[in-house]
């Protein structure tokens, strides 16, 4: 910079003394015109130390912005290999519900599900493989719509032999406001886990049939023998213990075929006018014997009438599992409360105990069939895992829902709740 503002003066001040000479007007003016001539040196060298500087920064942040380019394309190359190599099938789609991105695996499961790509021709059924699902209905059409959803099962392709079964997952794709934009869809091939459960349920139906036909004339024959007047007190004590677990294991076999019959689909249910008070009373006056036998107090609020549509063969075998499962997990001593009200347009069932209370581990898989709670396997309490199951089947094809409170070592409330009047069901 010195050498600069010294090299301008140099080069103006001197030749302008020889030629003018030393007078005051001149060295005044040369002193004016040195000072202007430092400052723009000054200036002109600044301005090219910040545009130097500039430049610099520019070609950093070219090169950083290449680095971040290739590192973009990088990713992106190893998602698209990783999309292209999964051996789940995988859909993106865009804002207006078409492929935006498909693999290759989920191409082969179109070709099953629509051969040639033609909708008309779909080849898509429900989980039980029978029931052909609408085109608006199949799991991409709902996420089309924005829907969410984990593990819908369908079958794909007309042919036993060769046909799929599916798994699908959804999740919508959002922008940063939250608007929806997309939508992501799984498949995955879950064939063979489907036809071992088939083979598991045919299993159990021919066994559960076989069973029940040697059982039920067992049951009925020890009815006839208890009803006579004469028997001997220590036999009709044994025969009624025959007769209780004998019907115990109707009821068991019973289960095991309702859970064969409608697994995945709701339990067909005949609605008729009936009243729930007089129900939910007969389930507990049938339990009363086993609570004495197992020292527990059974207590019920139940009010004199309540109207409702149902069907009654089902909701006996709601209340039934519930008071049963309470008076199983309560140890002797205990209280199981049970409690039936009509508030508006729904009626309200609760059975609450005091027993061991169910872990929250447990809990998310409640409902599960064949699902057995830890503590259950380790107190060895009787019990195939059905019964829960197959009461929210029938309470869900009633229009219903059922919901659970429970703390180890401080009991359970079960609810259902229903509507007063299931139209749906059949007359």
């Amino acid at each position: 910079m010195g050498l600069a503002v010294g090299s301008t003066i140099a080069f103006l001040v001197v030749p302008q003394l020889v030629s003018r000479g030393w007078g005051l007007f001149n060295v005044e003016w040369l002193l004016l015109l040195t000072v202007l001539s430092g400052l723009s040196a000054f200036a002109t060298n600044a301005a090219l130390v910040l545009a130097r500087a500039a430049q610099a920064q520019a070609e950093a942040r070219e090169a950083d912005l290449a680095d971040a380019l290739e590192l973009i394309e990088r990713g992106r190359r190893s998602g698209e290999a990783v999309f292209g190599a999964a051996d789940v099938g995988l859909a993106l789609l865009d804002e207006h519900g078409l492929p935006a991105l498909i693999n290759e695996r989920l191409a082969e499961f179109s070709e099953l599900a629509y051969p040639g790509g033609d909708l008309s021709a779909a080849r898509v059924f429900d989980e039980s493989g029978l029931t052909p699902v609408p085109i608006e209905d199949v799991p991409t059409a709902r996420a089309r719509r924005g829907e969410e959803f984990d593990d819908v099962r369908v079958w794909i392709g007309p042919d036993d032999a060769t046909r799929r079964a599916m798994s699908v997952s959804a999740r919508r794709v959002e922008d940063a406001d939250g608007n929806v934009v997309g939508a992501a869809v799984a498949y995955t091939d879950v064939t063979d886990l489907m036809r071992a459960m088939q083979v598991k349920d045919d299993f159990v139906a021919l066994v559960s049939h076989e069973l029940r036909t040697p059982l039920t004339p067992i049951v009925g024959y020890i009815d006839v023998a208890l009803d006579r007047s004469d028997l001997d007190p220590v036999l009709r004590k044994q025969l009624e213990a025959v007769a209780r677990n004998g019907k115990r294991l109707e009821r068991l076999v019973q289960n095991l075929i309702d859970e064969v019959q409608h697994a995945g689909r709701p339990v067909p249910v005949r609605g008729r006018d009936t009243d729930l008070a007089e129900l939910v009373r007969g389930c507990v006056a049938g339990a009363r014997p086993e609570a004495c036998r197992l020292g527990l107090r059974l207590d019920a609020e139940i009010p004199d009438r309540i109207t409702f549509r149902g069907d009654p063969r089902r909701l006996t075998q709601v209340v039934d599992n519930l008071v049963s499962n309470a008076l199983k997990y309560t140890e002797a001593g205990g209280l199981v409360q049970v409690r039936a009200a009509a508030t508006g347009g729904v009626v309200q069932i609760t059975v609450r105990d005091t027993g061991i209370g169910i872990p929250p581990a447990d809990q998310a898989r409640l409902f599960t069939r064949f699902h057995r709670g830890t503590e259950a396997s380790r107190r060895a309490i009787q019990g195939i895992g059905l019964g829960l199951s197959i009461t929210k089947s029938i309470v869900e094809s009633h229009g219903g829902r059922i919901e659970v409170e429970s703390e180890p070592g401080r009991g359970s409330e079960f609810r259902v709740v229903l509507p007063r009047h299931a139209a749906q069901l059949a007359s």
